[in-house]
């Protein structure tokens, strides 16, 4: 047997070429087979989400620490974490807030655009972080800020559908406060536990690439929306 990709000469009971690593498996296996192996490969469901989003949602910074220190192999990859959470969030999003999925051109709907616009500016935070933490790595920022920025979609998920529902009853208006307030908190323990400084630092330069951040978000928005309408 030999490897449909490469050619290369194949042992029985081999599920992947040696050579070039592409699965020896056939694609006439059933739809639902096929369906089912490629969401694995997609969101990763081998335990490994799963305790990456626990460890994302209780322990703030680990993750990234973890992968700096090269203790990666129990957790989902940086960004397959983010793609998968934020495919989740922009589609609860779309559904949530349905004009923002509607058609505004023939290039994509606002939904779309700020999908984009995010996945451009993830590294302009980790770029921020390098900024105010000189000695540290680029690529541990960069993990970082897809760390952060994947938990930022969790909260956010939680807030839109009670901001959503808020107007059937005030308690849901309310309980946007604690999310809120665990997301900020987040962000400082995070840069803590990553960075190692003390609180005062922690916060003044946290705070800082914080604000710096919203305002590019602001003008990121504002150019799609001119772009888009």
């Amino acid at each position: 047997m030999n490897c449909t990709n490469c050619n290369q000469s194949l042992e029985d009971q081999t599920n992947f070429c040696p050579a070039c690593g592409q699965s020896t498996r056939s694609i006439d296996r059933g739809f639902w087979v096929v369906m089912r192996e490629q969401m694995h490969e997609l969101l990763d469901i081998d335990g490994r989400l799963a305790l990456s989003v626990k460890t994302l949602l209780t322990e703030p910074g680990k993750m990234t620490r973890e992968y700096i220190e090269g203790r990666r192999m129990q957790y989902t990859p940086p960004l397959r974490l983010y793609l998968s959470i934020s495919i989740l969030f922009f589609l609860l999003f779309s559904y949530i807030y349905p004009i923002y999925s509607s058609q505004q051109n023939t290039s994509g709907s606002l939904s779309d655009y700020y999908a984009k616009a995010m996945f451009v500016l993830f590294p302009i935070y980790a770029i921020l972080i390098q900024v105010f933490y000189s000695s540290s790595r680029f690529l541990g920022n960069l993990v970082f800020s897809l760390h952060l920025h994947s938990l930022v979609y969790l909260v956010l998920m939680v807030i839109s559908l009670l901001e959503a529902n808020e107007s059937k009853h005030v308690i849901l208006l309310w309980l946007q406060v604690p999310p809120t307030l665990y997301l900020f908190w987040y962000i400082a323990q995070s840069f803590k536990t990553v960075f190692e400084q003390n609180w005062f630092w922690t916060l003044a330069k946290s705070g800082a690439i914080f604000f710096i951040y919203m305002a590019m978000l602001g003008i990121a928005f504002d150019v799609v929306l001119e772009q888009v309408i």
